[in-house]
């Protein structure tokens, strides 16, 4: 069974508001992406950090589970493993799909081609939009040891996205880790701005 987590734990403090709740067609952002994972998951988590209190306020989580990274200010690596430590000893779940909280925009496609795919658990499905890859990402579970041990530097730019500090997509293609490429003939989903902080 495959599992949905969506990243949202970043901060925004350029923005002076939870990115997260920022208005995109009369929803909050992060309420979108919810409501499109929900309808194709059984199983689905949100990664909250930074005001994760007026967030959830705000949000229907719907069946989605809220895991809490306290650590969310190390980078998106802190919120990758907060969401593996939460599915590690269930034991139905053979894949999560990592989504990001601030690309509500992900085709129907790209999920059932993710959901869909045959790939016996042995490579990272990874969508190729045209010519760049990006998330959605699939990570079977015997890959999930090997991302639990990435951190972060030690010392991070206050003032730096926390996203832009590590790439999954480029830790992948770096590594020793199989990769197969799902190719979809149409642009990749659209940040809600240049602030990658999820």
């Amino acid at each position: 069974m495959n599992a949905a987590v969506i990243l949202a734990a970043g901060s925004s403090s350029r923005m002076g508001f939870p990115k997260q709740l920022a208005e995109v067609r009369d929803k909050p952002l992060l309420q979108a992406i919810i409501d499109k994972v929900n309808i194709n998951f059984d199983n689905s988590s949100v990664v909250l950090g930074s005001e994760n209190e007026i967030i959830s306020e705000k949000i229907d989580f719907k069946n989605s589970n809220i895991l809490i990274n306290e650590n969310w200010s190390e980078g998106i690596t802190s919120s990758i493993r907060t969401a593996l430590f939460f599915y590690q000893n269930q034991k139905e779940i053979n894949n999560i799909i990592f989504f990001l909280g601030d690309q509500p925009e992900v085709e129907v496609e790209v999920i059932d081609g993710l959901n869909n795919d045959d790939h016996d658990g042995n490579k990272v499905l990874v969508p190729q939009y045209r010519y760049k890859l990006g998330f959605p990402i699939l990570i079977p579970r015997m890959f999930w040891t090997k991302l639990e041990l990435i951190t972060e530097d030690d010392e991070i730019d206050e003032e730096k996205s926390v996203f832009q500090d590590f790439d999954l997509v480029d830790f992948l293609i770096s590594s020793e880790i199989e990769i197969k490429k799902l190719n979809f003939n149409f642009l990749e989903p659209i940040d809600y701005d240049e602030e990658k902080d999820f």
